[in-house]
């Protein structure tokens, strides 16, 4: 098993992080570039690449020079080497499978989208399945270099153990997956809940986003919680992220998929949506457990058209989702709010009531703090954000065993 690092990182090991981090995000980059990048000096620099460079975790290349146009010696610039090999990022949805390979410097290699029945699979089965289908990608993308998986998946979810405590989308609790993983695939498994590897993903493309306390709040088939700071994701007591997504606002509310009722995501996630607008007038009842983008987006488009009811029930999703968003800014006090995720497609008809809610709800002088960002975010985060943190737990194995 490959377990999240929970120990501080001595300062050179964090400088290390984050120019590691900086050529994953940028791509190859000379000296001089990456100092000005990190704020680091060269000197700081120089002794870093040396040593990574003798690890053979980076390359040194040589600039094209042009001819007789640029005086002095070209730049070197430095790129990661293919021989680290790659990695395998997956998420577990209900009934679905995302994949993605990715080499050593983060570039996307192959993806592929499977849908298959999990939730009612005992333990042992679910992860043979899972490993199967983590094989046959490799396989099939002919990827012999694979050298560790990072999973995400919805739910509570310990990090430094590897189990997956409770998930809506798994039928099973206090799961051991990542061992079970490990044991059957012979590679380290990391795994992570799901909205905080699309936060910690959504935090590598923004510089302002991994600059103080960030809250990003997934919405889609569930609602979770990644906190950021300083763009490293909290861990809690069991080194997990946050389950604010069954919150629960209204005691008397509706049905949430971890049987309370009135928590957030009874009035957010899709499947809550869905349901309630199936309801409306008299539909038939929902016979999707989680409705897929297609009947999602034709639940939008027909409040969009005007459905007095569907419109309606936009407003009070937004008005829930205001009142969310007011006790992060008023518990937490971040400096940037994130709302991201599949979710976001209605972010239109959410707005109005969002705002009027978040403005009423909240202190002034606390919400004048935070900045509200939307962020148009695809699945394929999840799997970017669980890949780019097995790599940093692969460099860091790296540099123990070359230490040893």
């Amino acid at each position: 098993m490959l377990a999240m690092n929970t120990v501080s990182l001595s300062p050179r090991e964090a400088a290390r992080r984050r120019l590691l981090d900086a050529l994953r995000r940028e791509g190859p980059m000379a000296r001089v570039e990456i100092g000005q990048h990190l704020g680091m000096s060269p000197a700081s620099v120089s002794d870093l690449t040396a040593n990574l460079l003798d690890e053979g975790i980076l390359m040194a290349e040589e600039a094209d020079q042009s001819s007789g146009l640029i005086r002095g010696r070209p730049k070197t610039r430095l790129f990661f080497a293919d021989s680290l090999g790659s990695v395998i990022g997956v998420w577990t949805g209900f009934n679905r499978i995302e994949l993605r390979l990715v080499d050593s410097a983060g570039r996307n290699r192959a993806s592929r989208h499977i849908e298959r029945p999990l939730r009612n699979l005992e333990a042992e089965e679910l992860m043979d399945v899972l490993a199967d289908t983590i094989s046959t990608f490799a396989r099939d993308c002919d990827a012999a270099d694979v050298k560790a998986v990072g999973l995400a998946c919805q739910g509570y979810v310990d990090t430094r153990d590897g189990i997956v405590a409770w998930s809506p989308v798994l039928g099973t609790r206090d799961l051991p997956l990542a061992a079970g993983l490990s044991e059957r695939l012979g590679k380290p498994v990391l795994i992570e809940n799901d909205a905080s590897a699309m936060a910690f993903a959504i935090a590598q493309r923004s510089p302002d986003l991994r600059s103080g306390r960030t809250a990003c709040l997934m919405i889609g088939d569930g609602v979770g919680l990644g906190f950021l700071i300083q763009g490293e994701l909290y861990r809690g007591a069991r080194f997990g992220g946050s389950e604010f997504g069954h919150v629960r606002l209204r005691r008397s509310g509706p049905q949430c998929r971890c049987g309370g009722r009135g928590c957030v995501e009874a009035y957010l996630a899709d499947y809550a949506l869905h349901r309630d607008a199936q309801l409306i007038d008299h539909r038939p009842a929902p016979t999707l457990l989680l409705p897929g983008e297609n009947a999602m987006s034709a639940v939008v488009e027909q409040a969009r058209a005007g459905d007095t009811a569907l419109l309606k029930l936009f407003h009070e999703a937004g008005e829930v989702l205001g009142d969310a968003v007011g006790i992060l800014i008023q518990t937490l006090e971040p400096d940037h709010i994130v709302l991201c995720g599949p979710g976001t497609r209605a972010m239109d008809l959410l707005r109005p009531s969002f705002e009027a809610a978040l403005e009423s709800q909240t202190i002034p002088e606390l919400r004048a703090l935070a900045t509200v960002h939307v962020v148009e975010s695809s699945l394929d985060l999840l799997t970017e954000g669980v890949v780019m943190q097995a790599l940093r737990e692969l460099d860091l194995e790296l540099a123990r065993l070359k230490a040893a």
